[in-house]
């Protein structure tokens, strides 16, 4: 069972990274990037983020390297708006869920079923 304060916290940061995704980088390889969740360590030192995107068509590595160079400038940020005794060191890997969904609903839609 998570504790209560550790599930605040992830939920803050995911919404922090989010603003911070979408605002204040500039780098079109970051561009269309959604974060899915955030798991925090219990000891508060590591983040692992879980990011997608929606496009088919985007380089995965392209991404990864926009994000892992952008990660001390990310932290920072956080570090701003997130109050902590210890700042989380970030690790971003991707999450094939959003698009694999994305997937199944479009052929879901191609499926011609007949109405009775």
């Amino acid at each position: 069972m998570i504790p209560r304060r550790r599930e605040r916290v992830e939920s803050l940061i995911m919404q922090e990274l989010s603003l911070i995704i979408q605002r204040k980088i500039a780098d079109p390889r970051v561009r269309g990037v959604h974060i899915v969740s955030v798991n925090i360590s219990p000891d508060f030192h590591l983040a692992r983020v879980y990011y997608s995107t929606l496009e088919s068509d985007r380089d995965i590595e392209m991404v990864q390297a926009g994000l892992d160079s952008a990660k001390s400038f990310i932290r920072l940020e956080m570090k701003k708006t997130v109050k902590l005794r210890v700042s989380p060191e970030i690790a971003f890997f991707f999450d094939p869920s959003i698009r694999h969904g994305d997937h199944m609903l479009d052929l879901l839609r191609k499926l011609n079923i007949p109405k009775e």
